[in-house]
């Protein structure tokens, strides 16, 4: 488990963070859309009930209400529409007057169970796609009743309902993104908790995670009844913390949620999002091929030092040998350079055995690849161009994973010619630390990239879920 703590903590500390800025700024703005959108259902309500549109409701929800309740959205006879709208607007203004004055707006209050309630009443009615073709029947019969009321009445109501209308659409959209990422927010902070408290009772071995992972969570579940004794257990987060901390990918993995998670504290504080999202894909892939310079600079250094490395153990029977394969051009089998390898994210070592030749020309071919992501006017970009989103998506999210685990291996060759140099070479040997520490900045901004994509994508997904569609 100590492989993970690294990662553990730095996620704690973006959590943290992140409800700092849901507490002081991103639920308060929150609570005051609420606020305007219980004054437009007023003002809506109370100019229906005036026209004699819609009746008033005799059993108002009364201040004893401890909970929100959800006003139905079943479907009903035409014939009742102006009692029935009537009493469901009532009860959702209700509602929005409780949640505005019992609700406290702070992460520790508005768990999962309550964020739920909430979205279910804000599904009462779907302002953002308001609508008489609405599927949904209290939303499709208050627009056929508006529609009604534009038609045959003073031009002062319909402009003061019409603003209401504008308010309502403009605060829920707001309220529901602030909603999805407070839902996102839990989720990661009850699997940091698991992290924490559970995890560490729990052995893990991760090269059984490919296969059955039952065993695993039955071990996790009896940790779990421990240490977070009353809590529920969310297996679907069970797993993702499995496939985050010891699948094969983990580290690609992690660096994802950080980054989303970084992102979304960007967006949320008021930063204007791209709208094409297939752009945010472009950029990444041009940041990547950032990386070939130094990709040829680093083979560049590494044959050097392998020169320097082979020169000086070469004896004088070796040397001669060297000069019997050259003339009769026989080629000298190679052998692999033992190497520690370094995850980046957890820092865990693993010995490899490196196919040096294999290795350098593999870099090259990526570098002559990457050169061709920075020119707009390459045929390599220009092909990327006409690429749907997802397959921009899987080549940039392949691209990151293979040049990480070369800059790994590269990592770990540094070391050892460093190491493996007699005294009075270890000064002609070369550093990639420079060439390194520049590619690993352009694979974090290409991944801020895919993530702000990813994180755009699943929130139009999710508004469309919503019934948002007007996004």
């Amino acid at each position: 488990m100590d492989k993970n703590y690294n990662f553990t903590d730095q996620l704690f500390q973006e959590i943290t963070e992140r409800q700092k800025l849901f507490d002081s700024f991103l639920l308060p703005k929150m609570q005051e859309d609420y606020r305007i959108a219980h004054s437009a259902v007023k003002t809506v309500r109370t100019v229906l009930i005036k026209k004699g549109f819609i009746y008033d409701d005799p059993y108002k929800y009364d201040s004893k209400t401890e909970e929100i309740i959800v006003p139905s959205d079943e479907d009903f006879g035409i014939d009742k529409k102006g009692s029935i709208i009537g009493s469901r607007l009532s009860e959702y203004e209700a509602m929005l007057d409780f949640l505005n004055n019992s609700y406290t707006f702070s992460c520790d209050f508005l768990t999962t169970e309550r964020v739920s309630l909430i979205v279910g009443l804000n599904r009462v009615f779907y302002w953002e796609s308001f609508s008489p073709t609405s599927t949904h029947p209290n939303t499709k019969t208050l627009a056929e009743i508006l529609i009604s009321l534009r038609s045959g009445t003073d031009p002062l109501s319909i402009s003061i309902v019409n603003d209401a209308l504008s308010q309502l659409s403009k605060t829920s959209l707001s309220i529901t993104r602030t909603l999805k990422g407070l839902t996102e927010f839990h989720r990661e902070r009850y699997k940091v908790a698991v992290r924490k408290f559970v995890m560490p009772g729990v052995i893990v071995n991760p090269e059984k995670i490919t296969g059955n992972i039952t065993t695993i969570i039955k071990d996790i579940k009896k940790s779990f009844a421990i240490t977070m004794k009353g809590e529920p257990f969310y297996t679907e987060l069970i797993e993702e913390i499995i496939k985050e901390d010891y699948s094969p990918d983990h580290a690609v993995l992690q660096q994802q949620l950080l980054t989303r998670l970084a992102v979304s504290k960007k967006s949320d504080s008021g930063k204007k999002d791209s709208q094409d999202f297939k752009l945010v894909l472009l950029d990444g892939v041009r940041t990547l091929g950032g990386a070939s310079p130094q990709l040829d600079e680093i083979v560049g250094k590494l044959a050097e030092n392998q020169g320097i490395l082979q020169s000086s153990e070469k004896s004088f029977f070796e040397k001669l040998g060297l000069l019997f394969r050259k003339a009769f051009n026989i080629t000298k089998e190679e052998h692999p350079i033992p190497i520690m390898s370094i995850d980046p994210i957890t820092q865990a070592s693993k010995r490899e055995l490196v196919d040096f030749s294999v290795l350098m020309e593999s870099i090259k071919q990526r570098s002559r690849i990457l050169t061709g992501f920075t020119l707009k006017s390459s045929t390599t970009f220009q092909k990327i161009e006409i690429m749907e989103e997802q397959q921009i998506l899987d080549l940039l999210t392949r691209h990151i994973a293979e040049i990480n685990n070369m800059i790994k291996l590269c990592t770990g060759l540094d070391i050892y010619f460093k190491q493996a140099a007699s005294p009075d070479n270890r000064d002609k040997i070369r550093g990639i630390k420079v060439e390194l520490s520049a590619i690993r900045n352009n694979l974090v901004k290409a991944n801020q990239c895919r993530a702000e994509y990813t994180a755009q994508v699943e929130e139009l997904q999710q508004l469309k879920k919503l019934g948002i569609t007007d996004v």
